[in-house]
């Protein structure tokens, strides 16, 4: 039977499809405004919204399988799969859809504080040279996540790359019981999601769960860490046990060197690897982002696959929106997107490789570091003397102003914002010229990705 048609799906639901056969795009979506002609949509019942809901748009842009726990009003043209409760079906239904590929698949788990996603993204430009890989196109990082990317995965497909985030213990060790990974990579750990993990050992602790899988061959890490080194030196003996950093690691970073001239951003250096030195050169934003490169060109060269031509897969490779991407504003202001998220270790690594920058003026808008627990107060405090490198920041967030005001830190411009993004944008644009640079960062809950939509003319909210 082939892999990707309806009465396939049906049967790894254990259900009965309704409506007529036929194939699928290969992309699963549980958010109707993605869906395109010939995805499959997914019905979740949330907290908040139902997407049963949502079922007759997701119909109208084209979705040619739905997969609900509701079928009654689904015209009978429409062909959908029924389950008693989506949230179980899915991640059992891409366990048998995962073990039906067998051996013959790489499957590449990646985790980590920072970098996951990007990491992600270079290893797959890197694989794609030498093989046929599979990879979410969105951060797919939950249980749900990973299973709608497996139930996507071609019959031809030789590695399959999954991201698996977590903010709570035993999260990661689900994924990995019901998609043991063969390779599993630890990015990095630092202070994220405290509330749930308590502490950075508590980090480690949920991180290291990834390397529990049955079928693991190879662990890498980032062994610039001493709590991820330790932890690594005790996977059993058996495992590869493979390190990237700019210390004495497998995949060593050398002379790491980052400039943006013209609004180009390019980093560049010197990559040894077991046996040779690959020189690595991508459009990414910060030294920092050495890191996921290094994992790219170690994962990739690994599996088989010639260091320069990995290498020369990531030439014009870019930091991801909301991750480092650089964009230049109709001022001819240089803007670094990194609105994402952040946590004191991405927080610090941006501010100091923006605050390095050699420009006429700088300026950023620093949002909060939420999740962090009681001791969230003194991460934003430890933050502060990286700001004295900006002309102007614009503080933006409860814990800023919590802790305002900023004594002994009186040389730095410091601007509590209390106002709407709206009206910060309407003054940005007034401020900023042509030859500065500014870097929005914070935490996903203070959505500055609308205020880099605002500058950038994509929005008005």
């Amino acid at each position: 039977m082939e892999m990707n048609t309806f009465s396939f799906i049906a049967d790894l639901a254990g259900s009965e499809l309704r409506g007529p056969d036929g194939t699928f795009s290969g992309r699963l979506l549980a958010d109707s405004r993605l869906v395109r002609k010939g995805d499959v949509f997914v019905a979740f019942r949330g907290e908040n919204t139902d997407g049963h809901a949502f079922i007759h748009d997701a119909i109208a842009h084209g979705a040619s399988l739905i997969i609900c726990e509701n079928d009654r009003d689904i015209p009978s043209s429409v062909p959908s799969v029924k389950v008693s409760d989506t949230y179980k079906a899915l991640p059992a239904m891409a366990e048998k859809r995962l073990a039906l590929q067998g051996k013959k698949l790489h499957v590449i788990a990646i985790t980590g504080s920072v970098g996951k996603t990007t990491t992600r993204d270079y290893l797959v430009r890197c694989l794609k040279t030498s093989f046929r890989v599979h990879s979410a196109e969105h951060s797919y990082n939950t249980l749900i996540g990973c299973s709608m990317t497996i139930l996507s995965l071609p019959e031809d497909a030789e590695v399959l790359v999954l991201e698996m985030g977590t903010n709570h213990p035993g999260e990661i060790a689900e994924m990995v019981r019901f998609f043991p990974p063969t390779i599993s990579v630890i990015t990095e750990v630092a202070p994220a999601h405290l509330e749930g993990f308590g502490s950075v050992e508590g980090v480690l602790e949920a991180k290291m769960e990834i390397a529990e899988s049955p079928s693991l061959t190879s662990f890498f890490f980032n062994g610039d860490n001493p709590l991820l080194a330790r932890a690594a030196s005790r996977i059993p003996a058996g495992i590869a046990r493979l390190s990237a950093g700019t210390g004495e690691c497998d995949y060593r970073i050398l002379s790491p060197d980052f400039s943006i001239e013209k609004g180009v951003p390019e980093l560049s250096f010197s990559l040894a690897i077991p046996g040779d030195v690959i020189a690595v050169r991508a459009r990414a934003f910060g030294k920092h982002a050495a890191y996921p490169l290094a994992f790219a060109v170690g994962i990739s060269t690994f599996l088989g696959v010639p260091g320069k031509t990995a290498a020369a897969a990531l030439e014009e490779a870019h930091s991801l929106e909301g991750r480092g991407l650089i964009r230049t504003l109709d001022s001819g202001a240089c803007l670094i997107d990194d609105s994402y998220n952040a946590n004191p270790a991405s927080m610090s690594a941006v501010l100091r490789a923006a605050g390095e920058i050699r420009k006429h003026r700088k300026f950023a808008v620093v949002g909060e570091m939420l999740e962090l627990g009681e001791r969230g107060d003194d991460f934003h405090i430890n933050l502060l003397p990286l700001l004295r490198s900006f002309d102007t920041v614009w503080l933006v967030g409860k814990t800023w102003e919590r802790l305002a005001p900023f004594a002994g830190h009186e040389e730095a411009d410091l601007v509590l914002w209390t106002g709407s993004l709206r009206m910060l944008g309407e003054h940005l644009v007034k401020v900023l010229a042509e030859g500065d640079t500014i870097v929005i960062k914070g935490s996903h809950g203070n959505r500055l990705d609308r205020l880099v939509e605002i500058l950038c003319g994509e929005g008005s909210s």
